[in-house]
């Protein structure tokens, strides 16, 4: 996953781009944290492929402490000096996701979140780590979100998205570049559920569809910080940006001289998986 981060460009795209978590998310954490509970465990919680620091400026609003994970250098950098900059009980480290239980001790966390990034190194034995460093009762939530392919302005909008995907997918698929993490995506995280449920003894699955008003600028941005963009730009450097192309076509259509003007309703569809251990 670090190869795709790693570097300024993409880290800034990421603070500047991409959207920060609703509040429903949190919600529904608390709600299973909180379930059977005597009170409200907010001690310790650890934000696993932090990125720039998003879901952990997030955390630290309700816990004492948050230790943020990520194995891109160029990302933390990102969290440390501008989206977290002030946040005294947020801490980073450049850290693996397989690295996990090495790092945290066994039973001290109350939350291990992962936002975004699960479908990079989701698996069995990822889920036991989270497991070993949890406190009993303590929740694992995995979130992430994706473009719906239906809401959007009109048939023709979500027409030009779904015509823009399917030529970076394809393209990836075709070099096997990102195939399993965007399946992952698509599935809304259905067969890491699979793998969760063999591990938690107390498992949950959550998603709601926000529409939100974004300018072209920010559509764009948005595009170019995903993995899958990344990857299908470092394997086609010569060929034209499809970003570029999928912005001047939206631009076309809406009929707007300014890309920083708000005129894309863009429907995007958040999910989650939840392990709560016993």
């Amino acid at each position: 996953m670090a190869t795709l981060f790693n570097t300024p460009e993409i880290a800034e795209f990421y603070v500047k781009y991409r959207p920060v978590y609703p509040a429903f998310v949190y919600d529904k954490i608390f709600q299973v944290l909180d379930d059977g509970s005597a009170g409200k465990n907010r001690q310790f919680a650890v934000d696993v492929g932090c990125g720039s620091g998003q879901s952990t400026r997030q955390l630290a609003e309700h816990f004492d402490r948050v230790l943020g994970l990520d194995s891109s250098e160029a990302q933390l950098n990102e969290a440390r000096s501008k989206f977290c900059s002030g946040v005294s009980n947020a801490v980073f480290r450049c850290e693996t996701a397989d690295r996990l239980s090495e790092v945290v001790e066994d039973g001290s966390a109350d939350v291990v979140t992962i936002a975004a990034a699960l479908h990079y190194f989701g698996s069995k034995s990822f889920f036991e780590k989270c497991l070993k460093v949890l406190k009993n009762g303590g929740v694992m939530a995995a979130y992430c979100y994706s473009f719906k392919m239906d809401g959007w302005d009109s048939a023709d909008v979500g027409r030009i998205f779904q015509e823009f995907f399917a030529g970076i997918l394809q393209g990836n698929f075709e070099q096997g570049v990102c195939e399993q993490g965007v399946k992952h995506v698509i599935n809304k995280y259905e067969d890491l559920f699979t793998a969760l449920v063999e591990v938690f003894p107390k498992t949950e699955r959550f998603s709601r569809t926000v529409v939100q008003r974004r300018s072209l600028n920010e559509v764009g941005g948005l595009i170019r910080s995903l993995g899958v963009y990344k990857a299908y730009r470092d394997r086609n450097p010569n060929c034209d940006d499809p970003a570029n192309t999928l912005i001047s076509r939206l631009k076309a259509f809406c009929g707007v001289d300014s890309e920083d003007e708000p005129v894309v309703n863009m429907p995007m569809e958040y999910f989650m998986i939840i392990g709560k251990k016993a």
